[in-house]
């Protein structure tokens, strides 16, 4: 998991919520407790994947579509978990003399890979609307 993972399904649900109501990037934002430029990286891609509906202008902003209730955790997962260059992920070389500095990284790279298969596999039969419904369930955080 990580923040625009969890940016796009809090979006998404708040959308889904507050059906047929537009709201700009600034004003998601706030809601979603990002900055503004977090947020559109994120709207880029799913209004890209059509999980969304975009409107450019003065008057624009996001709303959700017919298919948003039904986007599934396990495509947005996939979607915002892509492969990043953002530095390195496993230890050791291929080229050292040391039998477990070479074959390390080959190892916890199958790990890594059966790690994000099972997450896959766990999101794959939730969707927005689940998520929707798991929160409003839980509505009743009453303080004493």
């Amino acid at each position: 998991m990580n923040l625009e993972f969890n940016i796009a399904v809090h979006l998404l649900t708040f959308l889904v919520k507050h059906l047929g109501e537009r709201y700009s990037s600034g004003e998601l934002a706030e809601r979603i407790c990002v900055n503004p430029v977090q947020l559109r990286r994120v709207t880029r891609k799913l209004n890209e994947q059509r999980y969304l509906d975009a409107t450019r202008g003065k008057f624009g902003g996001y709303q959700s579509n017919r298919s948003t209730n039904d986007v599934n955790l396990a495509d947005l997962f996939v979607l915002f978990n892509e492969e990043k260059s953002e530095g390195r992920l496993f230890t050791g070389d291929e080229d050292s003399d040391c039998e477990i500095s070479r074959e390390i990284g080959h190892t916890m790279s199958q790990f890594h890979q059966r790690e994000q298969d099972l997450l896959v596999t766990y999101y794959k039969n939730i969707t927005i609307k689940d998520v929707l419904k798991d929160i409003l369930k839980g509505d009743s955080h009453e303080t004493v």
